[in-house]
């Protein structure tokens, strides 16, 4: 699971019509809908630039199914007929998976009879995985990524078994990936799984190769990651904002006077959106004196993590655009007389999982932040309130969650470590060099729920210093304290901390993948 599991919940798909919930299989329930039917938009896939962050947001995370319009089948169609040309011109190219065998048969030229034979092999696999699976919204952002190939014409892949790949998305089951024993070189493993239940007898000649071969992981990963890790910046510096307040500091570190100072665009705009949150705060009583560091240093932080979120969008669009197949098909006008097929290294993309690492690391670091402001709440000399936050003789607040707080912020430096390339190929043959694109995408999301942790009990222990001071914090961060205080509300008997703290972290995972409209976020 991406993140803890949350309020039940339920997303139909549909071209117009409703698929009952009896004949869905989701791994992850993707929006809240409350059991209602709900009649969706279909993305129309046109040239590759309909595929983008929007889209891949609307087919992935929104559930909606996708059709390929006139001009990508005008495309495919004539990539089609230009490919089967050159087969039949050329009869002796060196074509991997279309006129050779894979791996290591790639150096024998298959009869005729046997390329049928190659083309219709059916798929000697279910799954190599093991352990958690993806959610569905990736699963469905993998399948959905893997027709760029087919809409830029560089596949030659059949109109057929094209259709059948995009109606995956249209709400039938998906197939279950999961995320342990599936990287190997290129995203083969990934994608025999992915594509098992269309690799049969009905594919044609550069069918099968066309779906397990090339990268459709990588660019459907990539977006998926951006588009959580900017929702998880915003709520973040939300609730790094809630704890400026909360602690009753003066607000020079944040002045936006040193906006011309700092130079760097990412450290102005973390200045822009935690002034943004704290717009009316009471500026009387508050610390006078120089905040401890975890505060100081929150614009080069969070200016980093927005650096770093940057990254990710850049590359996800990247990847989003790029032609990535192997082989790759050019035309007869690129390369008469009647066109040619060049292997390729597409498949390997290391922007994709070292920009999971970055985010990784980013989210790491601020999780230690989070456990030093959550712990520094506490203390009389930092706020002036009563030493951890006691009141009225008794000993209920949020002190205990101090040691959980650092617990989990240690735990997080785990999956900060880098997913590089494994020492271990595929084989001592042609595929020697695996990608380790599904660790960096476990290590990123799991690195993000244990921040999201840390965040709640940050949150939980902001709202108890203003529940012991008696006041509000600033008007743009009420309304957030309020949904904060919904899943944890302040500590004033003794109850389990550590599922209140759960649940507030469910609510913030589901209002980030768009599962709530909870603490500011709209689906």
């Amino acid at each position: 699971m991406i993140w803890p599991a949350g309020r039940a919940s339920d997303k139909r798909f549909s071209s117009g019509h409703t698929i009952p919930l009896s004949d869905r299989i989701l791994t992850t329930p993707l929006t809240t809908q409350d059991n209602k039917e709900t009649t969706v938009m279909t993305v129309m896939l046109n040239t590759p630039d309909d595929f983008n962050l929007e889209t891949v947001r609307r087919v992935a995370w929104q559930g909606e199914p996708v059709s390929f319009g006139p001009d990508a089948i005008a495309t495919m169609t004539r990539a089609r007929a230009a490919f089967l040309n050159l087969l039949e011109k050329e009869p002796g190219l060196h074509i991997y998976g279309v006129t050779t065998w894979y791996g290591d048969g790639a150096s024998k030229i298959l009869s005729r009879e046997d390329q049928q034979k190659l083309a219709k092999n059916p798929s000697t696999i279910i799954s190599t995985g093991m352990g958690p699976h993806l959610p569905a919204r990736a699963v469905r952002a993998m399948i959905f990524t893997r027709m760029i190939n087919y809409v830029a014409g560089r596949t030659g892949i059949s109109l057929t078994s094209a259709k059948r790949i995009c109606a995956m998305l249209d709400g039938r089951p998906l197939p279950e990936m999961p995320v342990m024993g599936q990287d190997s070189p290129g995203e083969l493993l990934q994608l025999l799984s992915l594509f098992h239940t269309v690799r049969d007898d009905q594919c044609e000649v550069r069918d099968q190769n066309g779906m397990s071969n090339g990268s459709g992981c990588a660019p459907g990963l990539l977006a998926d990651t951006a588009l959580r890790a900017r929702r998880l910046a915003r709520l973040m510096t939300r609730v790094f904002a809630l704890s400026i307040d909360a602690a009753g500091l003066n607000m020079d570190p944040w002045d936006p006077a040193l906006k011309p100072l700092i130079v760097d665009r990412h450290e102005q705009e973390a200045i822009d959106l935690l002034n943004a949150s704290l717009a009316g705060i009471e500026t009387t009583g508050r610390r006078t004196w120089q905040p401890p560091i975890s505060w100081r240093i929150l614009t080069r932080m969070i200016g980093h993590v927005l650096r770093t979120v940057g990254h990710a969008e850049e590359m996800a669009k990247t990847a989003l655009l790029a032609v990535n197949d192997n082989p790759t098909f050019f035309y007869a006008e690129e390369s008469p007389p009647n066109g040619r097929v060049v292997s390729t290294g597409g498949f390997h993309v290391p922007y994709a999982y070292h920009s999971m690492n970055g985010l990784s690391a980013a989210w790491a670091e601020m999780c230690v932040l989070a456990a030093r402001e959550s712990a520094q709440l506490h203390k009389h000399s930092v706020t002036g309130l009563p030493e951890n936050l006691w009141v009225g003789g008794t000993r209920f607040s949020t002190r205990q969650m101090i040691v959980p707080a650092h617990d989990i912020a240690s735990r997080a430096r785990a999956f900060a470590i880098p997913a590089l390339i494994p020492l271990h190929g595929g084989s001592d043959g042609q595929t020697d060099t695996a990608m380790p694109l599904f660790e960096a995408y476990e290590k990123e999301t799991k690195a993000g729920e244990h921040l999201g942790l840390c965040m709640a009990i940050l949150a939980a222990s902001a709202s108890q210093a203003l529940h012991v001071a008696g006041r509000e914090p600033a008007p743009p961060l009420r309304p957030f304290l309020a949904e904060v205080r919904d899943h944890f509300p302040p500590v004033t008997s003794a109850r389990n901390l550590g599922a209140d703290t759960e649940r507030l972290a469910v609510g913030f995972s589901d209002a980030i993948v768009n599962k709530s409209d909870d603490f500011g976020f709209s689906a």
